[in-house]
């Protein structure tokens, strides 16, 4: 498991393929984080992340993914791989994923970061993820 890029308290969940896992090529590159307010809130978070994760096998240009966690900090989120930003951006519009936004703005903070990447490179990707992770979240005004 590449976990270098992360300090203690940081939960990387094991590589999560999603249908073109095997893609070689250039690769877009989305960082996730949430901020709760709560454990309750933060358990509410890490519960709907899996249930979505259910559905990654089948998501049309998804590379893969890793969900992590900040339990202690209440924080969250996901580093995902896409062939494109175009397919990053579909499942941003999907109507499921939609909701889930809708039901949770305002409630918590967003942080996001993405990149083009030359190629899927675990390691180059989870050290940038890594610092866009341990940068401090603020929850914004």
């Amino acid at each position: 498991m590449h976990t270098k890029s992360f300090s203690d308290g940081t939960v990387l969940m094991p590589w999560n393929p999603g249908p073109n896992h095997q893609f070689s090529g250039p690769v877009f590159v989305s960082v996730t984080d949430f901020l709760a307010s709560s454990d309750t809130e933060s358990r509410e978070i890490y519960t709907t992340g899996l249930e979505l994760g259910k559905t990654w096998p089948v998501m049309q240009g998804a590379v893969g993914l890793w969900l992590w966690g900040r339990p202690a900090e209440f924080r969250g989120g996901s580093i995902s791989v896409w062939e494109s930003e175009r397919d990053m951006r579909r499942f941003v519009r999907w109507p499921v994923h939609t909701a889930i936004v809708r039901a949770w703005r305002g409630r918590v903070g967003i942080g996001v970061d993405s990149w083009q990447a030359e190629t899927f490179d675990a390691d180059a990707i989870l050290t940038r993820a890594g610092d866009t992770i341990e940068r401090p979240h603020r929850r914004a005004a």
